[in-house]
């Protein structure tokens, strides 16, 4: 649900002063079901504010294991994500990898 915060505090206030949902809904132009999902956000979390994306823990991957990475690469231009794994500190997927070395301006290319 894409409404700003001030929307999200009218609605909670028209739900505790007895307006129903339906007519809530309507009032501001949103679902019913959006209604619901605002409710529940803001009882489970105590908050109107959404979310923040992005990643949720810190990466696994070290400055060890970028100068693993990078060592390989120059040993091996042609070495694929799979077979960078298995030299690396913390068990990852091939995406995790890829991510990393896209941060790090390496680009793998493929031999053929």
């Amino acid at each position: 649900m894409l409404t700003p915060l001030s929307t999200r505090k009218k609605i909670i206030k028209a739900v505790q002063c007895g307006e129903s949902k339906t007519s809530i809904a309507r009032r501001f132009e949103l679902s019913v079901r959006g209604i619901y999902k605002l409710l529940n956000h803001y009882h489970e979390h105590g908050t109107l504010e959404p979310f923040k994306s992005g990643p949720k823990k810190p990466t696994k991957l070290t400055p060890e294991d970028d100068k693993i990475m990078l060592d390989l690469i120059e040993q091996n231009p042609g070495i694929t994500l799979r077979e960078i794994i298995p030299h690396l500190s913390v068990e990852v997927a091939e995406s995790t990898v890829s991510r990393r070395l896209k941060k790090l301006n390496i680009t793998l290319k493929k031999s053929r």
